[in-house]
């Protein structure tokens, strides 16, 4: 397959479900080599992801990893590498969406939520621009934040917290990487068709939607698309940016 990630390879973790396998979908239909990673309990889906790809033509394969080790994160590096024998992006995309207000959150939840939702994005980046750097090429690197990165939600304190933290790592890491040629953005979703959303009444789904421009769930692969050029070489001075895919609901509210 060709397009406009003809010849790059990267991993994207939390990729065996919704908008993760959205975007290992369009990068792989963009002409990526795709390493769908996720963790090893989600391997069925995982392998599920890596046979669509295989059917409509793409490359990739699964790899296990649980963002929370280092270890893992440092194995998922050198097989992405070992692939091509470079690796050209990063996509941080694992991550858990805890509920309730900031008076009723306990420790446990809020270490949980971090070590997954924003500790994971530091280690990755770190180990990306290190190898970026040493490789001597630049790279980009993708951040999947959300709306509730950029506003204050009162039902997801802790979510919205390290949703936050995400932008906050993105415009620094841009601003380190620029001069090596390293590319660093995020991406804000809203609402987005995934397994959680399976089964929603009608009622809910508008209370989602409804503040929404575009009042409709978003596709998993509108995410991808938008991913794909932020990873593109279309995208070369674009560093730093945090772009909604969200049906309008930051313009709207």
């Amino acid at each position: 397959m060709s397009g406009i990630l003809n010849g790059k390879t990267g991993f994207v973790t939390g990729a065996a479900n919704g908008i993760g396998k959205g975007i290992a979908l369009e990068l792989a239909a963009e002409g990526a080599h795709v390493v769908v990673s996720d963790l090893a309990s989600a391997e069925k889906d995982g392998l599920a992801v890596v046979d669509m790809i295989e059917k409509a033509g793409g490359r990739a394969v699964f790899v296990a990893a649980d963002v929370t080790s280092q270890d893992d994160i440092d194995n998922l590096f050198d097989k992405t590498k070992a692939l091509d024998g470079h690796l050209d992006f990063v996509v941080n995309n694992a991550g858990i969406g805890p509920k309730g207000e900031i008076a009723e959150s306990d420790d446990k939840t809020y270490d949980l939520a971090m070590d997954i939702n924003l500790k994971s994005v530091f280690r990755v980046m770190r180990s990306a621009i290190r190898l970026f750097r040493e490789q001597g090429k630049g790279g980009a690197i993708l951040n999947i934040s959300s709306v509730a990165g950029m506003t204050g939600l009162g039902t997801a304190g802790i979510y919205s917290a390290s949703k936050h933290g995400i932008i906050g790592f993105t415009k620094t890491g841009a601003v380190e990487g620029g001069k090596d040629g390293i590319r660093v953005n995020a991406i804000l979703p809203n609402a987005i068709k995934s397994k959680l959303l399976e089964g929603s009444s009608e009622e809910f789904l508008k209370l989602i939607t409804e503040p929404q421009a575009i009042q409709r769930l978003g596709e998993p692969e509108e995410v991808g698309a938008a991913a794909a050029f932020l990873l593109s070489d279309k995208a070369s001075f674009i560093t730093g940016a945090s772009l909604p895919v969200d049906g309008g609901y930051l313009a709207s509210n």
